[in-house]
């Protein structure tokens, strides 16, 4: 029987805690369930929610993006994307599309999809124009596009891979002189498929407590007690309260395909930088598919800016749990979800777009936000 979120509350209001604790997430659906269930307001005093590196579209190099854009306008292909990737936008002076959105606005064949099997179907639907699939998400994104690869790929359908994985940014900020935050909560969607080992390291490597949780209140709940018990007990371990989900050796199948079609490389973070081991690309026997061999830049890598945020815009600080949304001083005024000027604000997985859509407006605490009415009744 599950126990209740209140049950949660009251174990984590009694629990001896004698400094703040940061706990960090990385899951924009975990983001989403903490701000519309209000739970940060319902927290003891110095403990803080952190919303972390948990946004595959807001990481999404602005160079890959600028190459989609190119792609569809120059190439004349059919580019399909997710559809939160239309909407990021770039830096592009006035007067050039400065998001996949626009460009199609402009003429080009662009199409959202919601999975890869639309890729493979509108490839077929076209047998005598390219279809570039712009692939841009974290593990459980690239596991069923993996899966598609292993099947026979239409011949016309290339791929224009900017996954990533989700561990490397939080090692990334582990060993940094100040991480920011005291404990995790690991995603329970990508242990799902990678297994809950990925996160071994948080606790062997950096003695933090860490717990993996799933998308209801009461497993993020249930998490964030495990890591202030550990605190309060002086013992770290790697808890996994998404036990209904996450087993060990994680999705064994999933794992495979993705291993037998791409291969892990150094990649580039918007506005981060590039970070060792943390993104994908396909393998070489899968060069007849790859849409940057096919359609190589004219001048090279040169010609794209990397790693970049619109001026003004704290999106790179967010995603490494430096600052809060409401911090941005961009956030609520000009940049909204109606009008996104960073990456952030345009996923339903980027923590503005998450606290804009909760309620929590420009210069608010971040404990503030109405409480959700899924606790409502919770005191």
């Amino acid at each position: 029987m599950t126990t209740p979120a209140r049950a949660w509350l009251k174990r984590i209001h009694d629990l001896p805690l004698t400094r703040p604790v940061g706990i960090l997430n990385v899951c924009g659906g975990h983001e989403r369930t903490l701000a519309a269930a209000g739970l940060r307001a319902l927290m003891p005093s110095g403990v803080n929610l952190i919303p972390g590196p948990g946004c595959p579209v807001c990481v999404c190099p602005e160079e890959d993006v600028f190459e989609a854009i190119r792609l569809a306008l120059s190439e004349r292909v059919i580019l399909v994307a997710f559809g939160d990737m239309l909407r990021v936008p770039v830096n592009e002076p006035k007067g050039q599309p400065r998001s996949l959105e626009q460009a199609k606005a402009a003429g080009a064949d662009i199409r959202p999809i919601a999975s890869p099997m639309e890729a493979a179907a509108i490839a077929k639907d076209n047998p005598t124009r390219s279809i570039v699939f712009f692939v841009a998400g974290f593990e459980t994104t690239l596991a069923p596009v993996a899966a598609l690869i292993s099947q026979e790929l239409p011949r016309n359908l290339l791929l224009l891979v900017s996954g990533r994985l989700t561990w490397p940014a939080v090692a990334m900020l582990l060993q940094s002189e100040r991480p920011g935050f005291q404990a995790l909560i690991a995603p329970g969607h990508v242990a799902t498929v990678m297994g809950p080992e990925e996160w071994d390291f948080v606790v062997r490597d950096h003695d933090m407590p860490a717990a993996i949780a799933g998308f209801t209140s009461e497993s993020l709940l249930a998490a964030i007690y495990s890591t202030l018990r550990q605190i309060a007990d002086g013992r770290v371990f790697l808890d996994n309260c998404y036990r209904e989900s996450v087993r060990p050796g994680g999705n064994p199948t999933a794992r495979r395909c993705i291993a037998e079609t791409m291969e892990v490389v150094d990649a580039d973070w918007r506005g981060i930088g590039s970070i060792a081991r943390s993104g994908y690309r396909l393998l070489p026997e899968f060069a007849a598919h790859d849409a940057r061999l096919r359609f190589p830049l004219e001048n090279g890598k040169e010609r794209l800016r990397r790693g970049e945020m619109p001026p003004g815009c704290d999106c790179a600080r967010v995603i490494l749990g430096k600052v809060l949304p409401t911090d941005c001083r961009l956030y609520g005024a000009a940049c909204t979800p109606a009008t996104p000027i960073g990456p952030c604000m345009v996923s339903d997985e980027g923590a503005c777009h998450v606290w804009w859509s909760a309620g929590h407006r420009h210069g608010a605490r971040s404990r503030s936000g109405s409480v959700g009415p899924a606790l409502r009744e919770v005191g």
